[in-house]
């Protein structure tokens, strides 16, 4: 076909891509060290599933899943065939030989049958359906434009081929797998030898500068996941993150500590290399706004948008990163993400657990926050009633510590006194400071002793010597405060002989799990749901089908940053004479009610408030009764609710529900 032609378009076009992709990767390689390539055989496991198997793109919104999974795929195929042009590019007649030739000829075709009509489809999603997460974007149309010439141009070039080498064994051979080629060959039959002459050459090199053009054009723009996904994939963390990265506050505080020491993330060279391969890796499918309660009520927060204005300010920023010279870069906060954007998040996990190839997110914005609040002293100006109360009582309202207990008198509630006595107990409940404080939220704990009497479980509780876990404040990015906290009630617990803990706070339940271990604290520790579900499942319980009509609303570090989806479901079922009813947003899509990453404690002052609009989304299903499985998920959504005026519809937490339920076994 022209092997001076072909071997030029190959040099300009790998010294394109590879020039492009270096002036990103470079900026990658100045960032701040961190090792992604331990754990291979988790990692690789994790390529194979969500990167090849596209199971996370899939699973959340099968029909643009499986759109795109057939252009990927696609793709994978017909890297193969790009081979083979190039070949082609130097032997006019290069084939395939054989039962590989078959095969190859076959799943080709195959794939670029799915590629066209995955291309149309995506065509038809933004111009007709209009999803709001898509926004206008011209480079993601040119895209989808030069896919559709490559494999039209590559489907016309087959149909010349075939007839203008009909009389070759090796490509006649291919014809016979290639139904597509073969019938554009059909219809070209009767064209002149130099229209088909024309045509061959035309198809060809129309591709062959399309595919090359596309490559050095996929650095150069958002498309550089193409490349980068699959890398992305395997470097990445389990997510949605559970656990904030940590301060090592020995360092921080030693004599010898330098006056430059770094807390948390300030300028773009604070960033870890992954967090800026994240942020050009950032496919901008927008699947992070679909539950996202902060896009959701109109707040300028979306993970997307959050990697857009890091990618071009590292861009822009490329030289002053590259020489190391961080008093050239502004602050992130104020200059690239705003105050409100970085205080917005409720930190639920949802962009990271949609996100089809596991980019993440909180973990930035934890370090983010750290620095504010520890290098600055720059918060939302509600937080520091807040710490102020955790840090003299150990809890957000300031009550008097020693009070923590008084919720429990008259219930005959044990008090765990010693570490002789934690040893005949099978568990120890973790209050916190939502029940042991708040009225609503008591009401929650004394049923959840009901629950645990009736079924004779021996239990114990801190009382005055419970402390908070400090989740709040570690979220809020007061890591020092956090600290202290951990390491109070790490001691107590250690005292007490505590080794297996339940708690109905998902919150609590989260970081003593996940969190406490790198303080010295390891329990099992389980969410009252969870146990709910296991003593009715052992017979220590038999509630009552009492119910119907309930709505389950699940907290996002019991259900997103643990995974407990089904507990608290069965636990529903085993109340209910029905079929209990399920958001819109619910299981993998939940929505989160508004209080988490400390927002419990701050003011909404854009946009609709969180709360509101996932009890607008409670009242769509018509409930008798909304369910819930924290005591700041049933504070935000009954005020949600009665701010709509719908003070009919209770929010109860499941284990009143279950408390009122409750049928003894006999024996």
């Amino acid at each position: 076909m022209g092997p001076w032609a072909i071997s030029l378009l190959m040099i300009l076009g790998f010294a394109g891509f590879a020039a492009l992709a270096w002036r990103k990767l470079a900026l990658v390689a100045a960032l701040q060290p961190e090792v992604r390539w331990d754990e291979p055989g988790r990692r690789f496991s994790r390529l194979l599933g969500m990167g090849f198997g596209q199971s996370r793109m899939v699973a959340l919104e099968w029909k643009p899943g499986l759109m795109h999974a057939a252009i990927f795929l696609g793709f994978l195929a017909l890297l193969v065939r790009k081979v083979n042009l190039i070949a082609i590019g130097y032997d006019p007649l290069a084939v395939i030989p054989g039962a590989a030739g078959a095969l190859y000829a076959a799943v080709k075709e195959g794939a670029e049958v799915a590629v066209f009509l995955a291309v149309l489809y995506a065509f038809w999603r933004r111009f007709v359906l209009k999803p709001a997460r898509l926004e206008p974007n011209r480079e993601a149309i040119l895209i989808l434009v030069l896919i559709l010439v490559i494999v039209v141009t590559d489907l016309l070039f087959d149909g010349f081929r075939f007839v203008r080498y009909a009389a070759e064994a090796g490509i006649a051979h291919e014809r016979r797998f290639a139904p597509v080629g073969s019938l554009l060959a059909t219809s070209f039959a009767g064209l002149s030898p130099e229209a088909i002459g024309l045509g061959l050459h035309a198809s060809y090199w129309t591709q062959m500068v399309t595919v090359f053009a596309f490559l050095v054009l996929l650095p150069a723009g958002e498309h550089f996941h193409i490349v980068t996904a699959l890398p992305a994939v395997f470097l990445a963390r389990e997510t949605p993150l559970n656990r904030v990265p940590s301060v090592d506050l020995e360092a921080l505080m030693a004599d010898d500590a330098p006056d430059d020491m770094k807390v948390g993330v300030r300028t773009a060279a604070d960033l870890l290399w992954k967090e800026g391969f994240d942020a050009f890796t950032c496919t901008e499918c927008g699947r992070c706004k679909d539950s996202c309660p902060t896009f959701l009520t109109g707040k300028p927060l979306a993970q997307k948008w959050v990697n857009d204005s890091l990618k071009h300010h590292l861009i822009e920023k490329r030289e002053a990163i590259l020489a190391k010279d961080g008093e050239k870069l502004p602050p992130l906060v104020g200059e690239v993400i705003s105050a409100e954007t970085l205080w917005a998040c409720t930190t639920c996990g949802y962009c990271e657990r949609s996100c089809p190839i596991g980019l993440e997110h909180l973990g930035r914005f934890f370090r983010l926050r750290q620095h504010q609040v520890m290098m600055e002293g720059a918060f939302p100006p509600e937080l520091k009633g807040v710490f102020d109360a955790y840090e003299s009582q150990s809890n957000p309202w300031g009550l008097a510590a020693d009070t923590r207990g008084d919720w429990a008198k008259g219930l005959g509630v044990p008090l765990l006194e010693s570490a002789a006595q934690a040893t005949g107990l099978e568990w120890i409940f973790y209050v916190g400071s939502a029940q042991s404080f708040d009225a609503r939220a008591q009401k929650a704990a004394r049923a959840f002793v009901k629950v645990l009497q009736a079924a004779k479980v021996r239990f114990a509780i801190l009382g005055a010597r419970e402390s908070s876990t400090g989740e709040c404040v570690r979220r809020a990015g007061n890591e020092m405060l956090f600290q202290s906290l951990a390491a109070t009630l790490v001691a107590t617990l250690g005292e007490l002989g505590v080794t297996r803990i339940v708690t109905c706070d998902p919150h609590a339940y989260n970081t003593l799990r996940n969190e406490y271990p790198e303080f010295g604290g390891r329990y099992e520790v389980v969410h009252h749901t969870m146990l709910i579900d296991r003593l009715i499942a052992e017979g220590r319980l038999a509630p009552r089908r009492a119910f119907t009509g309930i709505l389950y609303h699940e907290p996002c570090y019991l259900s997103r940053h643990n995974g407990e989806y089904d507990a608290p479901r069965r636990v529903i079922a085993a109340l209910s004479t029905d079929t209990p009813p399920e958001f819109g947003l619910a299981r993998e899509k939940a929505m989160c009610c508004g209080a988490g990453g400390a927002r419990m404690w701050m003011e909404e002052h854009t946009g609709k408030r969180i709360n509101v609009l996932r009890a607008e989304q409670a009242l769509e299903k018509s409930p008798r009764t909304i369910a819930t499985a924290c005591p700041y998920c049933a504070t935000m959504l009954g005020d949600g609710v009665a701010s709509l005026g719908n003070e009919a519809i209770a929010t109860r937490d499941i284990a009143e529900l279950v408390a009122e339920a409750l049928e003894v076994p006999a024996g």
